[in-house]
């Protein structure tokens, strides 16, 4: 009865965000990343809180793969804002940085984010749920990443998700959930504040 109640809750657990993503991409666009900071960290207590996901490292070179990860994924959004002008998406982007601003609770609430996205998605949902209880390859786990962002209505997000499941779940497969949510943080970072896409493509 147990190991029935407990794989009930596990199923379960993949419904949150479903529900929660409506917040920052619908209800509370104008406040989008303060929006994230609450949905991502309430998916983490959930996982962390039920034993279904840690932060942990592995390997001595998690450092350079954190920072790789990041560069390479900030190149491909960089590819990506490209692709997002010629295919005439361009203004999804711009939604987006437009609630992007560099105010110290978003500064703040990045590597909150970063961390705590990471601890759901490539700790409960990769490592736990697809490899641990399905017994599926890791990046199957990229396919639900991905399509929980249509409940933003913005088909570019759903695509700009696949990179993100790869890079990050690559990561966390060889150096652990710590190193792909350190590279979150970096990559949101640099994306958003440090070198903006929408900045760097502009007329």
């Amino acid at each position: 009865m147990d190991a029935r109640r407990e794989k009930l809750i596990d199923f379960v657990l993949l419904v949150p965000p479903w529900l929660l993503f409506l917040l920052p991409f619908q209800l509370l666009r104008a406040r989008l990343i303060e929006a994230m900071v609450f949905v991502s960290l309430s998916l983490a207590v959930l996982v962390t809180l039920t034993g279904r996901a840690s932060l942990h490292l592995k390997g001595k070179l998690w450092p350079l793969s954190s920072a790789l990860g990041a560069l390479v994924l900030y190149a491909i959004f960089l590819a990506g804002g490209v692709f997002a002008k010629a295919t005439g998406m361009w203004d999804q982007v711009m939604a987006v940085y437009s609630v992007a601003g560099p105010s110290v609770v978003q500064l703040i609430g990045v590597p909150v984010i970063g961390l705590a996205e990471e601890a759901y998605w490539r700790g409960f949902v990769q490592r736990y749920f697809t490899e641990g209880l399905l017994g599926l390859p890791w990046w199957v786990s990229v396919a639900p990443y991905s399509l929980v962002h249509v409940v933003s209505g913005m088909p570019l997000l759903v695509l700009a998700a696949i990179p993100v499941g790869l890079v990050m779940g690559l990561i966390c497969e060889r150096n652990g959930v710590l190193a792909s949510g350190i590279s979150h943080a970096v990559w949101l970072y640099l994306v958003l504040y440090v070198f903006p896409v929408s900045s760097i493509l502009s007329p």
